[in-house]
């Protein structure tokens, strides 16, 4: 009787402690909570906001896509790893991809792989759990003028 009274207490207290641990609080404050990762613009008067993420290789490339075949559409920005918080020029230099800030665009059926000359890369937060900024940049192809505005970004690093 002792041992069933032994076991009982026990399957209870570990009870216990899993439910008290799987609460979680609806405090904004939470740390543990995550923001959605997005980054956000504005092309031709109209808004997009795309799920995004980042890469990193020789730089952080921060995108966002959706679509497929003629719907698809897709924006990156291309940073230094050392990205640093600040306002950064948008140039279009593949000689020197680990220490520019450089944007590319794609909008299907009628611009593929668009590589913005001008524009800023604004970086407000970076640290070791996100970076967040914003962006606008243009640029032309087959003469063609590309204007991005309004952009923003936020990614959780992981």
């Amino acid at each position: 009787m002792k041992i069933l009274k032994k076991v009982m207490f026990l399957a209870v207290a570990v009870f216990a402690l899993a439910l008290s641990s799987s609460c979680s609080s609806n405090d904004s404050s939470d740390e543990s909570q995550t923001e959605t990762d997005f980054i956000k613009f504005k092309y031709k008067g109209t808004s997009y906001t795309f799920d995004s993420g980042y890469q990193t290789s020789e730089t952080l490339d921060i995108s966002g896509s959706e679509g497929i075949d003629n719907t698809y559409k897709k924006i990156s920005l291309w940073m230094p790893l050392d990205a640093t918080v600040g306002s950064h020029p948008v140039v279009y230099d593949l000689s020197n991809l680990e220490t520019t800030y450089q944007a590319n665009f794609t909008f299907m059926p009628g611009i593929n792989n668009f590589n913005a000359i001008a524009g800023t890369i604004k970086i407000t937060v970076n640290d070791s759990k996100k970076i967040e900024g914003t962006f606008n940049f243009s640029g032309t192809k087959d003469e063609q003028t590309i204007e991005i505005t309004e952009g923003s970004f936020s990614i959780s690093k992981i």
